[in-house]
């Protein structure tokens, strides 16, 4: 099955270089928060994936964000995520975030089958600290981040720092664009395999202040590994929002198309969403859910 591929594959590459490499990259792949939106851009995200997102909305305090993805069986990973977020003076954000994925029920295997029982464990954990400042229409941000990873009886971590940018318009144009690195490390980027995200997106319709459609192309090449295309539209009103949106995920040479759908409900200082992804190699759908509450 595909998740005992990838412990093995985890197992065979970072033998060699084990003191560079830390375990369990390939859970943070899973675009966590992002319901159907390019993760550069998730508004509602659990500040990960782009620094310059970690600002609450304007009029309010601070928010506090939980998300989660599941994935079938066969894979067998959850990863689950929760950032605090906090507004401060001069258009400054603050926030931490706490993310863990893992994989379930990997059994050990050996030639001699009365020793060495039990599941061979293979997570990661990842710490971030964030800083963001918003200038006009545009936001910058930062985050320092310490991730560890463990693979059997090996356990490693390293330190690593983030960047990203966020712009509301761009040319005076009802255009957005995002740009950011995730899980870079100084002098050792391929290592940690970083990700490096752009999108733009624009306007499509707008009926009036509570109702707005856009749609618009991302694109994530993940060092030394895969490059994802992601073409996507969606609305969102005073109170709802569905997206919607098609993605081709490239690597070792190979293509494969998958489709995700996010729906989300604003209730008050709560917004609750959840959102699909078709499996790759067809083992069926990935789920999302996010939690997110305002404080004000």
């Amino acid at each position: 099955m595909r998740r005992h591929a990838l412990l093995l594959s985890a197992l065979l590459i970072a033998a060699p270089a084990m003191a560079q490499r830390v375990p369990g990259r390939e859970l943070l792949d899973f675009p966590l928060g992002a319901l159907a939106e390019p993760a550069v851009m998730a508004s509602a995200d659990v500040a990960l994936w782009n620094p310059a997102n970690i600002i609450p909305a304007a009029g309010n305090r601070g928010r506090v964000g939980f998300a989660s993805v599941q994935t079938p069986t066969d894979l067998g990973i959850s990863v689950v995520g929760i950032s605090v977020a906090a507004a401060l003076p001069r258009d400054l954000a603050a926030a931490l975030s706490l993310v863990r994925g893992s994989i379930s029920d990997v059994p050990r295997t050996t030639t001699d089958p009365s020793t060495l029982a039990g599941d061979v464990p293979y997570n990661t954990t990842m710490m971030s600290a964030g800083f963001a400042r918003r200038t006009e229409n545009v936001t910058a941000g930062i985050a320092l981040r310490y991730r560890v990873g463990s693979v059997d009886e090996e356990t490693r971590g390293a330190l690593g720092v983030d960047g990203g940018l966020l712009a509301d318009s761009l040319f005076n144009l009802p255009v957005r664009g995002a740009l950011s690195t995730f899980l870079w490390r100084p002098a050792n980027g391929a290592d940690e395999e970083t990700a490096y995200s752009g999108a733009l997106d624009t306007r499509l319709y707008r009926a009036d202040s509570t109702f707005e459609a856009r749609g618009g192309y991302a694109l994530t090449l993940v060092e030394q590994r895969t490059v994802e295309h992601y073409v996507y539209a969606g609305a969102t009103s005073k109170r709802w929002e569905v997206r919607g949106g098609l993605a081709r995920h490239q690597s070792s040479g190979e293509r494969e198309w998958s489709f995700r759908l996010g729906t989300g409900l604003q209730y008050g200082r709560y917004h609750i969403g959840v959102a699909r992804e078709g499996a790759r190699d067809g083992l069926g759908g990935i789920y999302q859910f996010t939690l997110t509450t305002l404080i004000r």
